[in-house]
């Protein structure tokens, strides 16, 4: 059953859709749990509690709901997601990945599910699968710039550094206050050893959000290769006093044995973050 003009859900539902466009999620759920208790029978309300109960953690509730969901229509691709999220979640791998399969195959433009694909198989070390799935919800949405960032996040996994600069420069031109997009590019072009590019980006990405820890951590990165020694170490002093632990490894290394071998390593190990 679907939201039609009688069920008593629909008002309920489309209050709580306005609610978690604001981002109340509280509200959300309180509402869509009035929809389901209004109309047990509509897909519509069990599946957005569903989604909202993962969202914020509550995997195995959000599972019932999403189940219920697909039982009462089995064809909506958004449930699929959901349960595919929420099975991952709770470790459940192969019955999560089937659950995104299903989600894409009955809607290849669901760029949540094809996101959520990429993610699971970076994380399994799986960065050729992941590719194809971030390609596809980059078709899907071309306009999301974290997800061309993602795309480049599995392109660089694979050492096809090149590529996935392409990729960030076009993120960058889409979308140039993206201070995301322009640390990303920053982080690939040190790892390609462009230092003039990777200099610019990251100044860009500063320009835009001069508090952005990953871009401050990467400029000191650039600064130590280039044998700005001293301008690091005192922007790698200010990271470890805000807590950045990656930061604090890196000057522990450098006070240590007083050289910058490895600095490289540390970019390498961090292409970018998908999140």
């Amino acid at each position: 059953m679907t939201l039609t003009a009688g069920s008593p859900a629909r008002h309920l539902v489309n209050q709580g859709a306005l609610a978690l466009g604001r981002g109340d999620a509280a509200e959300a759920e309180r509402l869509f749990r009035e929809a389901v208790a209004a109309d047990p029978a509509n897909a519509t309300a069990h599946a957005d509690l569903g989604y909202v109960l993962s969202a914020t953690g509550r995997h195995r509730e959000g599972v019932e709901h999403s189940e219920t969901a697909l039982a009462l229509e089995p064809g909506r691709s958004a449930p699929w997601a959901h349960l595919g999220m929420s099975r991952l979640a709770l470790g459940e791998v192969a019955a999560g990945l089937s659950a995104l399969a299903t989600a894409v195959r009955l809607d290849p433009a669901n760029h949540f599910a094809w996101d959520a694909l990429g993610r699971a198989n970076l994380a399994l070390g799986r960065p050729a699968e992941a590719e194809q799935a971030w390609s596809s919800a980059v078709a899907a949405r071309p306009d999301d710039t974290g997800l061309r960032v993602a795309l480049a996040t599995a392109l660089a996994a694979q050492d096809r550094t090149r590529e996935a600069a392409r990729v960030l420069h076009e993120a960058t031109e889409r979308a140039p206050r993206s201070a995301r997009a322009w640390t990303q590019l920053g982080v690939i072009s040190l790892i390609r050893q462009d230092h003039g590019t990777a200099g610019e980006a990251l100044l860009t990405a500063l320009d835009l959000a001069p508090d952005d820890p990953d871009a401050r951590f990467h400029l000191a990165v650039l600064h130590l290769l280039v044998g700005a020694t001293d301008e690091a170490r005192a922007a790698l002093r200010r990271l470890a006093a805000e807590g950045e632990s990656q930061a604090a490894a890196l000057l522990s290394r450098m006070e240590g044995d007083g050289a910058v071998t490895g600095a490289l390593d540390d970019v390498g190990s961090h292409p970018g973050r998908t999140s």
